[in-house]
């Protein structure tokens, strides 16, 4: 599994400073109210322009769960998770605070106390953060319309058994993406479409949508064991849809180096047999200035140079970023395609202090 920049490179787990004096350990049943679990930045998080992800020093959130080491549901069974929460640490929203993550403005997380004869905690995490579609440990989301260029940029990480640190020192909580992305870029092939090129106002809808099973509406993710699935298949009567970006290229007479336009699809991950042999197709909805014109064009093997993971070969795999360069033109689509890691996040370094 590809390990991201968190966006995410790293989180790291450390612990503030214990103001209490040593002669008077906290309760053994109780928290240490001066070592609260908090986040903070050990370096500027950038992120690459125009995508749907959002620096984490700004907007981004953490979605935190804490457990008790000693039950911790994906060491014991996920049948004693209920009974491992501590402090009733379960989807608690951390968000960025001047200069560190904070609990939603609140100090409810903290550290076992000092005199407690196991002090251990178990973390895990995942981002972007959502407040509902969070039960029994599991995230759903559907990715249906995502017209509004959502970010569901899903990654996840855990951390099990950490005593409680020094301050000097820290655990790495290394986050995975836990989703597919599919990204369009959408040209003109600069005759008879987009002679100066693509914008979002000329394409008028961006759907996506698979003749048989393995693109899913509904996302879902184990936050305890970081396992994705997807279920109701997306089919063409009632088809994802996507939001056209506008990019700026430039005044070059070649089509791929004008204005274009930009799509990105979340997707579940999927090894569905269908999948593979019938792909994905996508429909594109452009007004040439006179009237509207329909493109379709069918992401399989065999269809133009589509050859191995481009061509859906091995599925949808999360954190690979599978990519389309569309060119319309008056006999229709050409396109091609590669697979990348999902590097599009770029940045440094998060502490849990």
């Amino acid at each position: 599994m590809k390990k991201v920049s968190i966006l995410a490179a790293t989180a790291l787990v450390a612990v503030g400073c214990n103001k209490k004096p040593l002669e008077m350990p906290a309760a053994p049943v109780y928290p240490d109210m001066e070592a609260p679990v908090s986040f903070g930045a050990t370096a500027d998080v950038e992120v690459t322009p125009s995508k749907a992800q959002s620096d984490v020093s700004t907007s981004q959130k953490l979605g935190v769960f804490a457990f008790k080491a000693d039950a911790h549901p994906t060491t014991n069974g996920s049948d004693k998770a209920d009974h491992a929460l501590w402090c009733s640490a379960e989807n608690l929203e951390y968000t960025w605070q001047s200069d560190a993550f904070a609990e939603n403005g609140t100090k409810t997380l903290f550290w076992p106390g000092t005199g407690t004869t196991d002090n251990k905690l178990s973390f895990t995490s995942y981002f972007p953060h959502q407040s509902d579609g969070v039960t029994d440990y599991v995230l759903t989301k559907s990715l249906k319309d995502q017209s509004a260029a959502p970010d569901y940029g899903f990654a996840w990480a855990s951390l099990d058994d950490i005593a409680r640190p020094e301050p000097v020192s820290a655990k790495q909580l290394d986050f995975t993406y836990k989703i597919a992305k599919i990204t369009f870029s959408i040209i003109g092939d600069g005759t008879t479409v987009g002679t100066s090129g693509i914008t979002d106002t000329d394409v008028k809808s961006i759907k996506i949508y698979s003749t048989g099973k393995g693109l899913y509406e509904t996302y879902k993710l184990d936050l305890l064991t970081g396992n994705p699935t997807g279920e109701t298949d997306i089919q063409k009567a009632d088809p994802m849809t996507l939001k056209a970006v506008q990019q700026t290229g430039g005044d070059s007479p070649k089509p791929s180096q004008q204005n274009y336009v930009e799509a990105v699809a979340y997707v579940a991950p999927s090894v569905e047999s269908e999948l593979k042999s019938n792909g994905i197709t996508v429909e594109i909805v452009y007004d040439d200035g006179v009237s509207e014109q329909t493109y379709t064009a069918e992401l399989k093997s065999g269809t133009g140079s589509l050859s191995g993971d481009a061509a859906l070969a091995n599925g949808l795999v999360a954190g690979n970023n599978y990519k389309y360069t569309l060119k319309l033109g008056k006999s229709g689509i050409t396109f091609t395609g590669k697979v990348t890691d999902w590097t599009d996040v770029d940045g440094g370094e998060v502490d849990l202090q």
